[in-house]
């Protein structure tokens, strides 16, 4: 397991019980190796989050201790990261000025660092590695350098971001020489402890380290007695190359690994948007890594290991690289996963927990609220029947996964129906229920019914050429080499857009000053440059004014343009369907709505709920 930052230490950077039961579960399910986040050497200068584990005073070693022992004893092996920001830090989280080997501001963070005296490189190296003394004691069995990522040890390697003039600057062996004395100094305790280096083979920036010095400092580091190097690429200004998008390739990165492979002989670790155990054998087959790091993989499913041991791949719940996950950590928030409601409560190892007595629930709408809460209140014992008015379960999962790059959705859904089908559940497909099919006899509803396209409120004198994007994206209506408008800048607007890309002239419409804004950054601008490098024509802060026969009069920043088009697609927002719920609130005991039938939002609102409905419940009537 890569070392990712879960976010549940307190703010006081000590263990939890939520982080260790974060990493109990991925232990429980498998992991051979765990390498718990990065834990900061100097809280005072180094924490990137509020949230971040801290390792710099002996007061934590009692809650690393039990985080490690947890681990333990499932029969995983446990190192912890040991990291320090740099001028990725924030002196919003610090407090201070953040420090760097020169004053060189990161364009994301925006803050002038300071340089570091020779004095403080000094103390900053103890620091490292007296961390390494405290992990030790707290019973790993290994400690990682994070010397990737744009961070304080990457900073001094890259001749990016180091300018210095002195012994710790300039030169290859001065740029190398702090990380070299970390490494000697952790070597020389007379402790038992492996020491893995994750770092950068290429930064991906100008002037940043590039893979054949990347190597060369690789083989520096065996001959100084590291036992294992980690791979990784990419900093906080390298764009999209460090956490990627959902359009990247699985195993896209593997080469660089491959790269040092051939260069070293200690063990090489490699991994990045990693999901199936297929491609993890092919790579320790053709012997590009000796070991394959799962990031975000683990997060969706803390049992990968497991299933794939079993040869049950087909049970694995897909990670769909939304990067909600990092998204969370990006605004200060814990992770929490799309697909896995679980995070941060008791997973795979947890206590089974079923109803006394016999209790019907009905759920209505086989979305991904409907399936998560028939699945949740069947695994507590419910007798539940789903009804859907479609001819298969999904939802609005079915539209989704159907724009570019979105076969990942696919293969969650098909994944949620196959444990929808597995478990008890009784299924009701191509079955409307109204109000009147709902005087029966249940003791829980649930109405996970969605949502309906909004209708493009316009006069116009042909509505025969106006199209929702739903009816785009499930085939009902089918465009080719035609000129379209799409009016509505949202993420569907845009993935609707660049859907039509492949085979017709598009413009979009958006009334706001930017497209998608609401989208997680990472793969927001990975689908900006797909439809600017396609051909899209963007009008923001744009409102129609009217539509006549293939021309549209919009207002656009005060002035007027005529745009002409074949076909208007309209992606203007989503309204909830729940009228059945006022109607029946009343006359059964226990009535919920979830999901977008509620508000229109995501899937992993509707999972969530989904899941909390089935423990809500469960509380409830537990002692009935």
């Amino acid at each position: 397991m890569a070392p990712v930052t879960f976010g549940y230490a307190s703010t006081q950077g000590k263990v939890t019980d939520s982080l260790i039961k974060c990493y109990e579960a991925r232990a429980a399910g498998g992991v051979g190796l765990i390498i718990v986040e990065a834990a900061c050497v100097d809280s005072a200068y180094g924490r990137e989050g509020t949230n971040q584990l801290n390792i710099d005073h002996p007061r934590y070693i009692n809650g690393l201790f039990n985080l490690s022992k947890s681990i333990k004893c499932y029969g995983s092996k446990c190192f912890i990261q040991l990291f320090h920001g740099g001028r990725q830090s924030s002196e919003k989280v610090t407090g201070n000025q953040p420090v760097a080997p020169s004053s060189i501001p990161c364009s994301m963070v925006k803050e002038n660092p300071r340089e570091l005296t020779k004095d403080e490189i000094e103390n900053l190296i103890k620091k490292f590695i007296t961390s390494a003394e405290y992990a030790h004691v707290a019973g790993f069995e290994g400690v990682e350098l994070h010397a990737a990522h744009g961070y304080l040890i990457n900073q001094f390697l890259s001749p990016h971001t180091n300018k210095r003039n002195d012994e710790y600057g300039g030169s290859f062996n001065n740029r190398i020489r702090f990380l070299l004395e970390i490494v000697n100094g952790i070597k020389n305790l007379p402790i038992k402890l492996a020491l893995s280096v994750r770092i950068n083979i290429d930064d991906f920036v100008k002037g940043g380290l590039k893979p054949d010095e990347a190597i060369k400092i690789c083989q520096v580091l065996e001959k100084s007695g590291v036992d294992i190097i980690h791979t990784s690429c990419g900093t906080y200004e390298s764009g999209l190359t460090s956490v990627e998008p959902v359009s990247y390739p699985e195993g896209w990165r593997v080469y660089l690994a491959e790269k040092v492979k051939k260069a070293v002989s200690i063990p090489v670790i490699t991994g990045g948007v990693i999901c199936s155990p297929i491609m993890a054998n092919n790579i320790i087959a053709k012997n590009q890594a000796d070991y394959v790091f799962l990031g975000r993989a683990l997060l969706a499913d803390s049992d990968w290991v497991n299933k794939a041991h079993d040869d049950k791949l087909a049970d694995i719940t897909p990670c769909i690289m939304c990067n909600m996950c990092v998204g969370n950590r990006f605004k200060g928030l814990p992770v929490k996963c799309s697909v896995n409601p679980m995070i941060g409560r008791v997973e795979n190892n947890g206590e089974k927990r079923s109803i006394n007595g016999k209790f019907k629930a009905v759920v209505i709408g086989g979305g991904p609220a409907g399936m998560q809460t028939s699945l949740s209140l069947s695994e507590k014992g419910f007798d539940v029947t789903i009804y859907e008015k479609e001819s298969s379960l999904g939802g609005q999962l079915n539209i989704a996964s159907i724009p570019p790059y979105k076969q990942r959705i696919k293969l969650f859904k098909e994944n949620l129906k196959k444990r929808v089908y597995k478990s008890k559940v009784n299924v009701v497909l191509n079955t409307y229920i109204d109000f009147k099919d709902i005087a029966i006899d249940t003791d829980i509803l649930v109405l996970a019914t969605g949502s309906e396209p909004n209708m493009l409120d316009i006069k116009s004198n042909d509505y025969s050429k106006f199209i929702s994007a739903d009816d785009i994206l499930n085939h009902k209506t089918v465009i080719k080499n035609k000129k379209v408008l799409v009016i509505g800048g949202g993420a569907v607007g845009c993935e609707t857009a660049e859907f039509l890309l492949e085979s017709n002239n598009v413009i979009i419409l958006e009334q706001k000053p930017h497209l998608a804004q609401n989208m997680e950054k990472k793969n927001r601008r990975d689908l900006m440059n797909r439809l600017e490098n396609k051909g899209l024509i963007k009008k923001v802060n744009s409102l129609i004014v009217k539509i006549d026969i293939n021309q549209a009069l919009i207002n656009n920043s005060q002035k007027e343009e005529i745009i002409d088009f074949d076909y208007v697609v309209y992606a203007v927002g989503r309204t909830p369907s729940n009228e059945i719920y006022n109607k029946v609130k009343k006359s059964i005991p226990l009535v919920f709505a979830i999901g977008d039938a509620v508000e229109v939002r995501g899937i992993r609102d509707a999972m969530l709920e989904g899941y909390m409905v089935g423990e809500q419940v469960y509380y409830i009537l537990k002692n009935k």
